[in-house]
C-alpha cells in the first residue's frame, strides 16, 4: 500500500473518547510521519490524493487493456481481410481444363496408348495404326512416312506422339507451330519400358504404365527362362526383297530373335537394318527362314542357289500368313506374343533335329 494513503487514513480515524488527556496520559509516541517537517495534511488532501492515485491505476489498466484491444483488432482485421480475399477469388469463374487430345503417327505408340486406355483420347491416327480393331473409326492423317499436315492441325491435337525416321520433319514444323510434340521410337526391350513409362507421365496414367512394364517383363523374362534351354537355331529375316534387307543383332528384331532362343545369320551390318548380299544368306546356311517381303513361298524356293539352304531343304520357311510381322517389328505390348510364336518355331525345329 502507497505510504502516504496508509497515513491518511491512520489520520482520519475516529478520535479517542478519552479525549487529548488522555492521549497525553498514556504518552503512546506515534511513528514518524513523512510529513513531519511540513504542514499535518488535512482530509481534504488526503482524499485529493487518494482520487488522483485511482485515477492512475486507471489509466494504466485502461492503456494496457486500450494496447490489448488494439492488437487483437489488427489480428481480426488481417483474418477479415484474407476471407474477404479468398472470398473474392473463389467467386471467380473458373478454367475448365482443356480436353486432351491425341494424334498418334506411330503404330507401336499407338498400342502402347490403348494398352494404357487412352484409345478414348486419340483424334487421329496413321493408316499404319490398326490395332486395336476401335482405331478403324478413328480419322487417319496420312500414312507412316508421307503425313498430312494439314488434316492433323484440323483436329486441333493437344499434343502429337511420332516416331524417329521419317517423322522428324513433320515434327520440326509442328513444333514451329507450337504444337507439342512428343517423340518416341524404341529400339530395344529396354528403351520399350522406358517408353511405357515416358507415355505414362505425359497422359497420367503412371499406375498403368507401371503394370504394364511389370506384366511385359514377368511374360519375358518366362519365355527367356525356356528358351535359354533350346538348341539354338540359325535364323535369317528377311524385311525387303529388292534390295534384299534383313536385321542386325543391333536392332529391335535383331535382339528380339536372339531372346527367343535364335542365332541371327547377321549380328553384324552397317546398319541396324540393311541390305545383304544372296550369296552371304546361301553361305550362312539358315535353319529357319522368315521371310516379310511378302514374297511367296514358292518363289524363295526358286531363287537361284537357294536350293540347297537348311531352311529350304527341309521346309522350315515361314512368311507374315504364319508370323504375324506386327508382333515382332513393332517395339510395342504384344511383343510376348511374337516371342513365344518364335520359341515354338525354334523348339519344333529341335525336335526334328533330336528326332
Amino acid at each position: 500500500m502507497d505510504p502516504g494513503l496508509s497515513a491518511c487514513i491512520q489520520d482520519t480515524s475516529t478520535p479517542s473518547a478519552a479525549g487529548p488527556s488522555a492521549a497525553s496520559e498514556s504518552k503512546v509516541e506515534l511513528a514518524p510521519k513523512p510529513w513531519a517537517k511540513a504542514s499535518p495534511p488535512t482530509v481534504s488532501s488526503c482524499k485529493t490524493k487518494i482520487l488522483q492515485t485511482s485515477k492512475d491505476i486507471y489509466t494504466m489498466t485502461t492503456n494496457k487493456f486500450a494496447c490489448r484491444l488494439s492488437s487483437g483488432l489488427k489480428t481480426l482485421l488481417i483474418l477479415v481481410s484474407i476471407a474477404m480475399l479468398l472470398l473474392i477469388s473463389s467467386c471467380k469463374p473458373k478454367e475448365t481444363p482443356k480436353e486432351e487430345r491425341y494424334v498418334v503417327l506411330s503404330p507401336e505408340v499407338a498400342e502402347i496408348m490403348a494398352a494404357l486406355e487412352l484409345t478414348d483420347k486419340i483424334v487421329g491416327l496413321t493408316a499404319e495404326c490398326n490395332y486395336p480393331a476401335e482405331f478403324a473409326s478413328i480419322p487417319k492423317v496420312g500414312r507412316f512416312g508421307n503425313v498430312g499436315k494439314e488434316a492433323m492441325l484440323k483436329l486441333e491435337p493437344t499434343v502429337v506422339f511420332a516416331a524417329g525416321l521419317e517423322q522428324e520433319a513433320i515434327a520440326e514444323e509442328l513444333k514451329k507451330l507450337n504444337i507439342k510434340v512428343v517423340t518416341v521410337y524404341p529400339q530395344s526391350l529396354d528403351e520399350l519400358y522406358d517408353a511405357i513409362t515416358y507415355i505414362g507421365a505425359i497422359t497420367g496414367t503412371q499406375q498403368r504404365a507401371k503394370a504394364l512394364n511389370e506384366e511385359l517383363q514377368a511374360s519375358v523374362a518366362a519365355i527367356k527362362k525356356k528358351a535359354d534351354q533350346l538348341a539354338r537355331p540359325r535364323v535369317y529375316l528377311e524385311i525387303y526383297r529388292n534390295p534384299l534387307m534383313s536385321v542386325s543383332d543391333e536392332s529391335f528384331v535383331g535382339q528380339i530373335l536372339e531372346l527367343a532362343g535364335g542365332d541371327n545369320i547377321f549380328p553384324t551390318l552397317e546398319r541396324e537394318y540393311a541390305r545383304v548380299k544372296p550369296e552371304d544368306v546361301i553361305n550362312a546356311e539358315p535353319d529357319i527362314i522368315i521371310c516379310y517381303s511378302r514374297d511367296s513361298i514358292s518363289n524363295i524356293i526358286k531363287r537361284k542357289g537357294w536350293q540347297n539352304v537348311p531352311a529350304i531343304k527341309n521346309g522350315y520357311i515361314y512368311t507374315h500368313k504364319e508370323v504375324n510381322p506386327d508382333h515382332i517389328l513393332r517395339a510395342g505390348p504384344r511383343i510376348p506374343l511374337g516371342l513365344k510364336r518364335l520359341y515354338d518355331l525354334y523348339e519344333a525345329w529341335g525336335r526334328d533335329q533330336r528326332s
